[in-house]
């Protein structure tokens, strides 16, 4: 088992954790509530413009394919530092970038550096705790990274009323400065190494785990709903629907801040109950907010009927979330560093596909928008029908 590179109290450690897990997706959204005044400042179309979102889903990909295994050998604090350092740097070029397809760029090299502290996070909490902390933990975990969505756009707002969209990836790289800092104190010292034959043995037993692939289909139609609901709203309710950034950034908040809340509940829960409990309790919302959207969405689009569905279904999904993560890790103590990025590399593919369909299909469409927010949560029954009943 790993040692804690400092013998701070478990609230302090997993509070850092904490910070470190957040920074890579407040990178992501800290520019979403200027994204349609990026779009006009550089020239770009709506898909365009998503396009920096796709890129640096694609870039996290790469990032978690890579991150977890290397994590596993060479050590937690020093690859994070590495990743947290590819960051920092694809952040600050980001702010300087003259057209899209700089910004595109850049984004996909921010998305590789990215992912080190999620997945560092979800691996500290696996190999340095219980099991019964190890759930409540990996629940405050799930709230406050979905906290990240929801501060970072009022963040993103705020830096608008004092500079341009290009400041807020200078603050980005201020995060990812101070994540780094956290990370070298709180990381642990000692990892399991991965065999260095036959390199992908550990992801094929990953693999072959039944547990892992029904959690894991949970987790990437949660993440596509996820993904698709912050590509999508800034065009579906600033432009089309006339809210302002501001309103914008609050209507996130509120559905991130549900989410947190039920993952904390939830989290209380699995350690008494174990997590498939909680993940069958979810079903039955998430299906009702999807049936909400298209409600919302068809025939004549209602903004607050459509405000109302994203904070069911989304919010509901912080009853699985955190449960399915830990079930992918639940079996993999030695090989939680590789587990937790191969998780997060399928899953995050899965939202930048999602977005891809999206902008090439249904950019602009509020129905479209509903549509494809309703099947992503539909899609978690396939994951939850999986999911082995007798562990």
């Amino acid at each position: 088992m790993a040692e804690q590179s400092s013998h701070l109290p478990r609230g302090v450690v997993l509070a850092m954790l904490c910070l470190i897990a957040t920074v890579g997706l407040a990178g992501s959204f800290l520019y979403l509530p200027a994204l349609p005044l990026m779009a006009a400042d550089l020239g770009a179309s709506e898909p365009a413009a998503q396009a920096t979102l796709t890129a640096f889903l694609l870039g996290s990909c790469v990032g978690f394919a890579v991150y977890g295994r290397a994590a596993d050998r060479y050590g937690h604090r020093r690859s994070f530092t590495v990743a947290g350092l590819v960051f920092v740097l694809a952040s600050i070029a980001a702010a300087f970038t003259q057209d899209i397809g700089q910004l595109v760029v850049v984004r996909l090299i921010q998305g590789a550096g990215s992912v080190a502290g999620i997945v560092t996070a979800r691996a500290t909490i696996r190999i340095t705790m219980p099991p019964d902390r190890a759930m409540q933990s990996m629940a405050m975990l799930s709230a406050v990274i979905s906290l990240s969505p929801a501060i970072s756009p009022l963040i993103g707002a705020g830096v608008l009323q004092l500079a341009d969209w290009r400041a807020s990836f200078l603050v980005a790289a201020a995060l990812g400065l101070a994540s780094i800092a956290g990370g070298r104190l709180v990381l642990p010292r000692g990892v399991p190494i991965l065999p260095q034959d036959r390199p992908l043995r550990a992801e094929v037993t990953i693999l072959q785990s039944p547990q892992f692939r029904a959690a894991l289909m949970m987790g990437i139609a949660t993440n596509a709903a996820f993904v698709v609901m912050m590509a999508a709203t800034p065009f579906v309710f600033v432009e089309t629907f006339g809210f302002s950034p501001a309103a914008f950034a609050t209507l996130i908040a509120a559905v991130m801040v549900t989410f947190a809340a039920v993952s904390l509940v939830t989290g209380r829960i699995a350690a008494r109950l174990g997590a498939v409990r909680p993940i069958t309790w979810s079903v039955s919302p998430i299906l009702a907010g999807a049936a909400l959207m298209l409600v919302g969405g068809l025939g004549q689009p209602s903004p607050m009927v459509l405000v109302v569905a994203l904070v069911l279904l989304i919010g509901s999904m912080g009853m699985m979330v955190p449960n399915t993560h830990v079930l992918m890790l639940e079996p993999f103590p030695d090989l939680a560093g590789t587990a937790a990025g191969l998780a997060m590399l399928v899953s995050t593919a899965g939202g930048a596909l999602a977005i891809t369909l999206y902008s090439a299909v249904a950019a602009g469409s509020v129905p479209g928008f509903a549509l494809f927010i309703a099947g992503c949560g539909a899609a978690t029954l396939i994951g939850w029908f999986s999911l082995p009943r007798h562990r």
